[in-house]
């Protein structure tokens, strides 16, 4: 291993998609500044996985995530962390297209809206 700091760190993550139990007891530790990746066969729970580091299943109804995820030491789950604020700052580049449950145009518009490089005024045809 490294003596670099851990800059993320899941301890026991599950996730369920209503009654199905997606993956099951997650445990890693990710050191900051190294290159990691999640390799195995398709439907494993690698992009499930991901996207709990930055909440994207929060967008998902039927799912539900348990265990700790932290990052910087700072559980990403608390109360207190703005979904919105996280994305920012957690990139995630998929295989496939992930939209938010948006037009097309609030998805491409999302970036450059939340970090002020857009206005918020409400667009004409």
């Amino acid at each position: 291993m490294t003596n670099l700091p851990i800059k993320i760190s899941a301890r026991n993550v599950d996730v369920f998609y209503g009654a199905t139990h997606a993956i099951k007891s997650v445990n890693v530790e990710i050191a900051d500044k190294m290159v990691t990746s999640f390799i195995g066969p398709s439907g494993c729970g690698k992009s499930t996985f991901l996207r709990c580091i930055n909440r994207m299943n929060d967008t998902i109804d039927v799912c539900r995530v348990t265990g700790d995820i932290l990052i910087d030491a700072e559980d990403i789950y608390d109360r207190r962390v703005d979904p919105v604020q996280l994305r920012a700052k957690v990139g995630m580049v998929f295989q496939k297209p992930n939209p938010f449950p948006k037009s097309i145009y609030d998805n491409v518009a999302y970036g450059p809206k939340i970090h002020g490089m857009a206005s918020n005024q409400v667009r004409t045809r």
